[in-house]
Parts: structure tokens; C-alpha cells; sequence
């Protein structure tokens, strides 16, 4: 018994989603280096970077309270779908014409006015003021005040975005000659698209981005005489359906290019948070060089002490201020039981995938499990296990769906392996293996295929199937690698992949705890 507690199913310590977790969010939130570093300004770093659950939101969230001006700009709500259908602009995009100056414009562009409209005034006529008294780069101001008369009030209007981009279609049609590409659809040579690319940059160019620098210069200088507040521009939910998957990727390449240009701006930092492997696959299709974006990489790793300390203070928030009990209570004290010669805390620990949303849902179905008795015990540990197992498998195959439809069936090849085995096992095994993924009905999947296309005498080609395979299910957390010392490895921020070395000397592998195939013994 501890504290004289009767559980409750109802009882939780939050819901390890951010968006949803309101007052245990505020009250338990752990001061990461991660966050620290987020809020140094000295700090140059502005893409976050986890998996699903390892806090990105949570951090976005509380920035909020840490800094003058906080600014959110939402992916689905910034025209994107609406702009992609402009006839002209979708005509480009249909005749393969790169589209990717034109999105760094609007990307450009958002950040700007949505910065102009919260830290400054809602009207023009207070924005120029402040430029005015505070700087001495008249020149640039002059031409800042051209280009507003020229396109109205482009930073304060709200659908400033869709104006802007017509009057770009008007003189992207007046230079090349004509407007409607529906009626030019197949009949363009290979050299007249690049006359378009070429005109279409050059006008953008020119213009909207040469503008937009000019006012990233302009608010440069004025922040280094105006070093008193602080502005955060924070990016999130890229990895949510805001705009279809053509597009995805090379809106997103434009974002990692346009938040570069606003590096040397004092007391401004823009933060982007997204998946590891959302970024893996951008830099994929976009062949982008990954060199160019680690300097700017910030990756969330927690390690077993963070997640107790975190742990500790939802815990003992969820005794002493929900429930009035005047004592201290922490995480190890709910779960100081034994399961098969395992403490329960570190059973469960040992269980998530070292992150915050595993670590507090697994808690919380230990809870409910525990419903009107006056301790956790490891039944219903156990029972809650079961529950945290279809818990996480669902959210895998939600969370790699693009990419990896076929997750439940990778984890049955790992199966017919064993809970710990070899590569060469796996090479040894390799009919087995393929017999468990071609029976899956989803072919649309580049694993699967893989192993369709395999010549049946072609070695090299299982080698390379079985690497694949391995790796993916070391990627999503389903295998770890076991160490020289003993120890074992799962995928992180820091190595997300195997590599090549990871296959030589008969590397062993392991099932993740949570999949494993085994049976509980209860201490008595």
C-alpha cells in the first residue's frame, strides 16, 4: 500500500500526448537539455528531431510561457492546398516544371508577415514607423515601401499568400507568352520547360525573394538594437496529411532551405519539429545532402534517469495535488514489485521504447488495471502489458504506414527467428522469412517487393533482402543489436540505421521486450 491510495481506473498521470495533457504538462514538464538548448539564443540549432512520442510537441508547447513573442505556424491552415491548385501553378507543377523557388517563397514569406503581424503592429502605417525610428538603412526601407505599394498591404492582409501568388501568375504569364498550360499540356519540349524553370526563377527571384531577404536584413539590424524580447516561430505537424505526399516533400526541402536565411537574426529563433525518418526520407527523394542540415539538427534522446525523473514528477503531482495526500510519492514506489526476478519499474522501463508517450501510457494502463486496490501488482502489470503491446503495434503501423505498410508482417518474420538470433540465422532462414512476407495481400510495399523481384539461385540478392529487413525492423524498434559488451542497442536519433559493420562477425539481434515471445513468472 502506498499513501493510503485506492486506485482508480480513472486515475492517470496525463496522457502523453502533448496536445491533450494540459494541466500535467505545465506542472510536470522536464527541463531537457534538448529545451535548454532550444531556448538559448546563442544556439543555432532549429530542427527538432524524434520519433513519434519523444516529446517535440511537448517542447513546442511550453515554449510559450519562456519567451516574449510566440509564434505557431501550422502547416494545414497556410493556403498550401489552395495555392497547389491554382490552374497556372498546378499547370507548372503537372509538366514537371521545379516549383521548389516558389515554395521557398511561401514558406519565406509566412514566416515574415506571421513575425511583422505579432511582434510589431497589425498596420502598416505602425510597422514603418518602428522601422524608421529604430534603424538608419533608409535605402532598404524605401524599397521595402516600394514593394508594399506595389502589392498592397502584403504582410498584414490574411490571405495575403493567395493575393501574392496571383500577381505572380500574371507576370509569370505576361513573360512567357501565355497562361493557360491546359491547353500546352504534353506539347512542351524538354528545352521550353527549361525556359520556363529558368524565367519562372529568375522572376521570383528577383522580386518576392530578393524583397523578403531585404526584410530579413531590415529586422536583423533592428534586433540588435531592440534585444529586449525574444521571438520563437515554431513549425509542427509536418508528418500530418496538410498537403499531399507529390508535395510533401519538396515543400518541406524549401522549409529546411528558407528557415537557413534567418540564422543571423538576434532573438529570433524558428524551430521546426519532425520525425527522424520523415527528414531521412525528404533528403531521400529530394536528394538532399544530410550534411547540410546537421548543424541546424537538435535530436531528442532520453535516457532511463530522464524518464524516471519524469516519471517521479507526474507520480507524486498526481498523489499530492490531485489527491490532497500530504506525501511524497515517486514512480519506483508504485512499482515495487518483482516479475520474473525483475523489479517492476525496471520491467517497465525495459518495455517502452525510451520515450515520454510509452513510459506515461504504460503507467496509466497499470493503473486502470489496478482498479479500487491498494497497489499495482504484477498481475496487473502483466495485464496491462497486453494492452500496451496492441497500444504500441498500432501506433508503429499508423506511424510508418507511408513507408512500411507491411509492419505487422515484418514482426511475424521475426518470429519464425526466435527471440534472439544471428545474421546468419537470418540468412539461414531466408525461405521462411520470405515465405511469412509474401504472404501479407499488401504488395505496394518495397520490402515485399524485394523479395517478389529475388531471383531464386541469386545469394547476393537474399543478402541484400535480409539487410533490408533487419535494418527496418531496427529502425522502428522491433529488434535491438547486442553489443560487444553485452549490451543491447535500439535505434536512436544518434543511430537510427544499422550499418554495414553491424552485419559482420555474426552480429546477434534481439526481439524488443515488449514483442518478445515469453512467459511472466510472477514472484510469489
Amino acid at each position: 500500500m502506498v499513501a493510503n491510495i485506492i486506485f482508480k481506473r480513472n486515475m492517470n498521470i496525463g496522457t502523453g500526448a502533448a496536445e491533450n495533457d494540459g494541466e500535467f504538462l505545465s506542472e510536470c514538464f522536464l527541463e531537457t537539455p534538448e529545451y535548454k538548448s532550444v531556448l538559448d539564443f546563442e544556439d543555432k540549432k532549429m530542427i527538432l528531431l524524434g520519433r513519434t512520442g519523444s516529446g517535440k510537441t511537448a517542447i513546442i508547447n511550453m515554449l510559450e510561457k519562456d519567451v516574449d513573442v510566440f509564434i505557431s505556424v501550422k502547416p494545414d491552415t497556410f493556403a498550401l492546398q489552395y495555392i497547389n491548385n491554382i490552374p497556372f501553378i498546378k499547370g507548372m507543377k503537372d509538366e514537371g516544371i521545379n516549383l521548389e523557388i516558389f515554395y521557398k517563397f511561401l514558406w519565406l514569406h509566412e514566416i515574415i508577415s506571421n513575425i511583422i503581424k505579432q511582434y510589431f503592429a497589425y498596420n502598416r502605417k505602425d510597422f514603418f514607423k518602428a522601422f524608421t525610428e529604430k534603424l538608419c538603412s533608409n535605402t532598404r526601407i524605401a524599397q521595402l515601401k516600394k514593394y508594399l505599394d506595389e502589392y498592397g498591404n502584403i504582410f498584414f492582409e490574411e490571405r495575403s499568400a493567395q493575393i501574392i501568388t496571383t500577381e505572380i501568375e500574371k507576370k509569370l504569364a505576361a513573360e512567357l507568352g501565355f497562361a493557360d498550360f491546359a491547353k500546352l499540356r504534353g506539347t512542351l519540349s524538354e528545352r521550353q520547360k527549361q525556359e520556363i524553370q529558368t524565367k519562372a526563377s529568375q522572376c521570383i527571384n528577383s522580386t518576392q525573394i530578393n524583397q523578403l531577404k531585404n526584410v530579413i536584413s531590415l529586422l536583423k539590424e533592428y534586433l540588435e538594437n531592440n534585444k529586449q524580447r525574444k521571438i520563437i516561430v515554431t513549425i509542427d505537424d509536418l508528418d500530418q496529411n496538410w498537403v499531399d505526399d507529390d508535395a510533401k516533400y519538396k515543400l518541406i526541402n524549401a522549409l529546411l532551405d528558407a528557415i537557413r536565411l534567418f540564422v543571423d537574426v538576434p532573438n529570433l529563433k524558428i524551430i521546426i519539429a519532425m520525425r527522424a525518418d520523415l527528414l531521412a526520407k525528404t533528403c531521400k527523394i529530394m536528394k538532399r545532402q544530410n550534411e547540410k542540415d546537421v548543424a541546424f539538427t537538435l535530436k531528442l534522446n532520453w535516457t532511463r534517469n530522464m524518464l524516471i525523473d519524469l516519471l517521479n514528477k507526474r507520480v507524486n503531482f498526481l498523489v499530492y495535488h490531485k489527491y490532497k495526500k500530504n506525501v511524497k510519492v515517486n514512480f519506483k514506489d508504485l512499482f515495487d514489485c518483482e516479475i520474473s526476478g525483475i523489479k517492476g519499474y525496471d520491467y517497465i522501463l525495459e518495455r517502452t521504447m525510451m520515450r515520454p508517450r510509452d513510459a506515461i501510457s504504460f503507467v496509466n494502463l497499470c493503473i486502470a488495471e489496478s482498479d479500487d486496490a491498494d497497489a499495482i501488482t504484477p498481475a496487473a502489470i502483466i495485464m496491462a502489458e497486453k494492452a500496451f503491446r496492441h497500444d504500441r503495434l498500432n501506433s508503429l503501423s499508423h506511424e510508418w504506414a507511408n513507408n512500411y505498410p507491411n509492419i505487422m508482417t515484418y514482426i511475424q518474420t521475426v518470429y519464425v527467428l526466435g527471440n534472439k538470433f544471428s545474421y546468419n540465422d537470418a540468412i539461414a532462414n531466408y525461405k521462411d522469412v520470405e515465405g511469412v512476407l509474401l504472404s501479407s495481400n499488401k504488395n505496394d510495399d518495397t520490402i515485399v517487393e524485394m523479395f517478389l523481384s529475388c531471383e531464386k539461385d541469386d545469394n547476393y540478392c537474399k543478402t541484400a533482402n535480409i539487410k533490408k529487413l533487419l535494418n527496418v525492423l531496427f529502425m522502428i524498434g522491433i529488434i535491438g543489436k547486442e553489443d560487444i559488451d553485452g549490451s543491447i542497442v535500439y535505434s536512436t536519433p544518434n543511430q537510427p540505421i544499422l550499418n554495414e559493420l553491424d552485419y559482420i562477425d555474426d552480429i546477434k539481434f534481439v526481439i524488443h521486450p515488449l514483442f518478445a515471445k515469453h512467459v511472466s513468472k510472477i514472484a510469489a
